[in-house]
């Protein structure tokens, strides 16, 4: 058989298979050959009232306070509501609060809740809360984000995490059945932030140890007092149906009916899902972005998130500053964004991204970081960067006596990193030709275990902040912070951030100021080597609106959409 048709006869069994593959996709849909109007996987034309979306991972977990990773908090805040949630102009809002009092030097909240009940009809009080907070900062349960009571300033909160004390006395109450009493330690600016995430929803008591175990595991054994119930779901299912709850609080601010989640990894499967009307919103990767930029349905979406290179301070060479500061200089960070990210990502400059900080007077962190920066290493107006780093590295060998450096930069094996480790390698080395670097990638768990452990000498990393003030990025390189991997140590840094955490708390001009300085230091040493703030590019059908993203917390919020 000659090569041309071989060829057409593969193609004609490819073609086969994908038709049989939406037959039958149709028929589990389908199968009884009535009209698709309701089905929640139908094209977003045929219906206003039903929202197709992808998650590209599996929902860990249904337990508010155990998830941690994006997929389960999304699914979480559309079937739970907290005492506040973001609002569509990234500032928190009441949700389930009627009335708050502020007494004691913004140390101690009164929190008076609305009328609501969960979805079998008990009323949501404010016992529920309390149950929720202790049970989720108790060390017994290992919840991962039992820290953030401790960040909110709850009082006794660091000292239950430290086992000092019992979870019972974390300072939380409830005065009666709608009153709720919170009492802080000291005041804390980003307390409404910190209440939007799912750490701190609320957990009905009976009907939770009912299920054990087994809680969040089937549609039966979950309770919502949110926007949407859940009608189907398994652990590690690959779809997830929600459809809206007729006893939540506002559900005449509910426009939809339905949200069909499909898992779905691959983004190229993603994006063929949404071109034939089965996803009414697809996730794309960097070259997607590139090639539907032009397009009026795509959309380039920021996220808090900052990807960086960090230097291991115990390695005799990286101990140098000198040495540091001609690695920070030596790759291009706007060739990193355009032509590596490719979608929307920025150039990063500093540890606080752009759009997520505003001091007192409303300007933002990096509008005022400006001017300290310029008189740092990295932004001498006078020399375009990559110059600097030579000058950075002349002084290095002398410093250091010797004229050649070989590092191993760890990262991780998914493509993003892969394809941003192989431009940071090319660019240094081209910069800085006394430098080798060569590329170990690994998985996630094992690139963040290493570089917990400090078994790395260049670490590309990334981190996404979870409440919106500057200390969510600068507080994770002091001394003793165990996100500090290359434990860079700075005295000036130290006090700085525990001023700011402390007695400045309650003079924010100052404490801006202070933040501002602490970023310098850090940026002037080259503690870190910042590379890009990610964003992500997505395509959504302009006939959805009211869709809601968030650089911080729960990252994208549908509860509130509807349709022309």
């Amino acid at each position: 058989m000659n090569k041309k048709r071989t060829t057409f006869i593969l193609f004609l069994l490819c073609l086969a298979a994908l038709a049989l593959n939406r037959f039958q996709q149709a028929q589990r849909q389908n199968p009884t050959g009535q009209s698709l109007k309701n089905s929640p996987a139908v094209s977003a034309a045929e219906t206003l009232s039903t929202l197709n979306l992808p998650l590209d991972a599996e929902v860990s977990t249904m337990d508010p306070q155990a998830a941690v990773d994006s997929a389960s908090f999304e699914i979480i805040a559309a079937t739970l509501e907290g005492l506040y949630r973001m609002g569509s102009e990234d500032f928190p809002e009441p949700a389930i609060v009627l009335q708050e009092d502020i007494l004691e030097n913004e140390t101690l909240y009164r929190f008076t809740l609305k009328e609501a009940v969960w979805s079998d009809g008990t009323p949501v009080q404010a016992d529920d809360f309390v149950y929720a907070w202790k049970r989720g900062i108790n060390p017994e349960n290992g919840n991962e984000n039992a820290f953030l009571f401790a960040t909110a300033g709850i009082r006794n909160a660091q000292a239950i995490l430290n086992r000092e004390m019992d979870s019972d006395k974390l300072g939380v109450r409830a005065l009666d059945a709608q009153t709720l009493e919170v009492e802080l330690e000291k005041p804390c600016p980003y307390f409404h932030s910190l209440l939007t995430l799912p750490t701190f929803y609320p957990l009905n008591q009976e009907f939770y140890e009912q299920w054990g175990d087994q809680y969040g595991t089937s549609p039966q054994s979950l309770l919502s007092n949110g926007p949407f119930l859940v009608e189907e779901y398994q652990p590690s299912g690959l779809e997830i149906f929600l459809v809206k709850n007729p006893r939540y609080h506002q559900a005449n601010e509910v426009s939809l009916e339905e949200i069909h989640y499909q898992v779905i990894k691959d983004s190229q499967q993603a994006v063929m899902a949404y071109q034939t009307g089965q996803l009414d919103m697809a996730l794309l990767s960097g070259e997607q972005a590139e090639i539907y930029r032009d397009s009026p349905e795509y959309q380039s979406i920021p996220l808090s998130s900052l990807w960086y290179l960090s230097p291991n301070t115990q390695n005799h060479h990286l101990s140098n500053t000198a040495l540091r500061n001609a690695l920070t200089l030596a790759f291009d960070k706007e060739l990193a964004a355009r032509q590596v990210m490719k979608d929307g990502s920025r150039p990063a400059y500093g540890a606080v991204p752009w759009d997520f900080a505003y001091g007192p007077d409303g300007r933002d962190f990096r509008e005022d970081a400006k001017e300290l920066q310029e008189s740092s290493a990295e932004n001498n107006a006078k020399q375009p960067p990559k110059e600097q780093a030579r000058q950075w590295m002349e002084q290095a060998k002398s410093e250091l006596g010797t004229d050649s450096f070989t590092f191993t930069l760890l990262i991780e094996d998914g493509d993003t990193a892969k394809n941003l480790g192989q431009f940071l390698q090319e660019e240094i080395q081209q910069t800085l030709p006394e430098v080798t670097i060569h590329l170990e990638a690994v998985p996630k768990k094992a690139r963040l275990e290493r570089m917990g452990n400090g078994d790395y000498e260049l670490g590309l990393a990334r981190w996404g902040a979870d409440y919106t003030d500057p200390l969510a990025f600068l507080a994770m390189w002091t001394s003793h912070s165990s996100f500090n991997y290359g434990k860079w140590s700075n005295k000036e840094y130290d006090q700085l951030i525990a001023a700011a955490t402390g007695e400045l708390l309650s003079f924010p001009e100052q404490r801006w100021q202070t933040l501002l300085n602490s970023e310098a230091i850090l940026i002037g040493e080259a503690a870190i080597f910042p590379v890009c703030e990610k964003a992500y590019g997505i395509l959504l059908r302009n006939n959805v609106k009211g869709a809601q993203f968030h650089g911080t917390g729960v990252n994208r919020v549908w509860s509130r959409c509807w349709r022309e």
